[in-house]
């Protein structure tokens, strides 16, 4: 069964990665417009211009599909936590923390349209519900190495649990920004900003 999620072989020359970028990138919109369920191997090839066969050349199925977006999306998600949650960041004031923060996840939503449809993997769907935990797993080890390194001296357990509820935050709030256009976008934004610091401001006083 585990072979069903793996890539049938690996492009060994650059035409064969473009193409495989283009069929994960159309997967990410196929999956964002209508969801895993729905999405068909047949949808995801037209979408990327190729054929099914040639889709089929690398990958046996959408699940291995699916698993290969979710690792490129690790990838992804890890090199932003790695910029925004570095030593580097978390010595800067926590307003110009939280501003960096935020507006670099809101980007990295705005141009990864697929990541939502992982990231609130519908619990009709056990690929994405899976691909969405692993996920979520991330983003809160990545919150909780950024508070470990503001507050060293709060309670593990009490680390978690604000680590966890940071994340829900911005997980339910940024696709509220990316839905209110160009005009109401810096407006949520702002306002996601304030809802973490002052929560932020309570959990500096327990540490």
């Amino acid at each position: 069964m585990a072979n069903r999620t793996k890539l049938r072989r690996a492009p060994k020359q650059e035409r064969g990665q473009r193409r495989i970028g283009r069929i994960l990138q159309a997967a990410a919109e196929e999956f964002a417009r209508v969801g895993f369920d729905a999405a068909t191997t047949n949808s995801i090839a037209r979408r990327a211009r190729t054929s099914v066969g040639s889709l089929y050349q690398f990958f046996p199925n959408k699940e291995a599909i699916l698993a290969a977006l979710t690792e490129h999306y690790l990838r992804e998600i890890r090199a932003v936590h790695a910029a925004v949650l570095s030593k580097e960041a978390a010595r800067l004031p926590l307003p110009a923390f939280i501003d960096q923060l935020v507006e670099r996840l809101a980007e990295f939503h705005g141009t990864h349209p697929g990541f939502l449809s992982l990231f609130y993997g519908s619990p009709t769907s056990a690929h994405l519900a899976a691909a969405a935990e692993r996920l979520h797993g991330e983003c809160v080890a990545g919150a909780e190495a950024s508070i470990a390194a503001r507050l060293p001296n709060l309670d593990p357990v009490r680390r978690r649990l604000h680590a966890t509820l940071n994340v829900q935050v911005v997980k339910a709030l940024l696709p509220m920004a990316a839905a209110a256009g160009p005009a109401g976008r810096a407006e949520v934004l702002a306002e996601i900003k304030k809802l973490l610091m002052r929560y932020m401001d309570g959990v500096a006083a327990e540490g």
